[in-house]
């Protein structure tokens, strides 16, 4: 998809392909479709990207390494002279928030994601190349590398200097990316130097996330955000090889959140007091359903459970007939609750029949209609 369309609700835009998934694309795309995923690619990388320590104003550390953002739904209060302590707006984007660290961190993961997509279909070395060069300016070079912490993520002015929160930024677009590597230096495909670093960084960002106050409160949240966490961590244990060390656990955490977080109606009441109820509740069971299509990668099923079947009798209809009957002030892009569907299919083994909408130039037309 366009970028500027990526950028709107990032999460519920990325796909968590598996390397079968990768392999069906790769079996049925046509030139004409790779063409277009280059089209997008390049545009992408003339959109550009700063490193953190370019950025106008430091974080409160003062170390220009260190990556900040702001609170994208806090805006400056109307009622003060000097606009502080900010005020929330759910669900309204501050434009302001999103430049600076968090649009060149999710312009990465947009390039990197892509870009490992398609040197997967075509080999290309043109794709390696722009994955090495934006992500060793990224994590690597010693000039221009973030610090390995999200401490100063998602601050909201006049309040704080961060929410643990602000893991998002990472998880809801890099981790993305970083599963692509994953499959990439599972096939040998990424060079054996490039990973050992991008695997020393990410060696100190697991221990941040998991020792850090942000951390440990992000991953105790009962509703999308703690998913989300969840999710992140066992992208990171498996980008590093270790994944075997914390599966159980992580299985049986999940088993819960899906029993805490589905109601007897299939709904997901954490995500309904929200101003875009049906995007949180695609989030919700995004993070869900993903976590669990990795946790089936170590011998895990949930073809039986009933939470999810309840979930997926009720979000059915809505995503095909494109209906909703609680707030949503936003809308909604028709493929992302394709793709919730996609994952149930693969979760809870049901068959799903789509009728897709015509959107050239969208990365669920051009990729994820193949896997249907």
């Amino acid at each position: 998809m366009r970028i500027h369309d990526y950028f709107d609700e990032i999460v519920n835009n990325l796909y968590l392909f598996q390397k079968e998934d990768l392999e069906i694309i790769k079996n049925n795309i046509n030139l004409t479709d790779i063409k277009k995923l280059d089209n997008l690619l390049e545009e992408a990388l003339t959109f550009g990207i700063h490193s953190v320590v370019e950025k106008k104003h430091l974080a409160p550390s003062k170390d220009p390494h260190d990556y900040m953002s702001c609170s994208i739904y806090h805006w400056p209060n109307p009622n003060t002279e000097d606009g502080l302590p900010y005020v929330e707006r759910d669900g309204i984007d501050n434009p302001e928030a999103i430049h600076g660290d968090k649009e060149s961190l999710r312009t990465l993961a947009y390039i990197t994601y892509l870009s490992a997509i398609l040197f997967y279909i075509t080999n290309s070395e043109k794709y390696i190349n722009i994955i090495l060069y934006y992500n060793r300016f990224w994590f690597i070079d010693e000039k221009t590398k973030m610090n390995p912490n999200l401490q100063f993520a998602q601050c909201i002015p006049g309040i704080n200097d961060g929410e643990p929160g602000g893991i998002i930024d990472y998880a809801a677009s890099y981790g993305y990316a970083l599963h692509l590597l994953t499959i990439l230096n599972q096939e040998k495909l990424l060079p054996l130097d490039f990973y050992l670093e991008m695997k020393k960084w990410h060696q100190d960002f697991l221990s941040w996330l998991l020792t850090s106050e942000p951390g440990k409160i992000e991953g105790a949240r009962v509703n999308n955000q703690g998913s989300l966490y969840d999710l992140l961590v066992l992208n990171i244990f498996s980008f590093l090889g270790e994944a075997d060390c914390i599966k159980e656990p992580y299985h049986k955490k999940l088993l819960e959140r899906l029993h805490t977080q589905i109601d007897e109606k299939g709904q997901l009441p954490l995500e309904l007091v929200r101003t875009k109820t049906k995007s949180y509740t695609t989030m919700g069971l995004k993070m869900l359903l993903e976590s669990a299509y990795l946790l089936q990668n170590y011998g895990y099923s949930f073809a039986s459970n009933e939470d999810l079947k309840r979930a997926y009798n009720y979000v059915l209809p809505h995503y095909l007939n494109h209906t909703w009957e609680h707030i949503q002030i936003k809308t909604f892009d028709c493929y992302r609750g394709y793709y919730i569907l996609y994952l149930f299919s693969k979760v809870i083994d049901i068959k799903v029949e789509i009728c897709f909408e015509e959107k050239p130039m969208h990365w669920g037309y051009i990729l994820l209609k193949k896997l249907f």
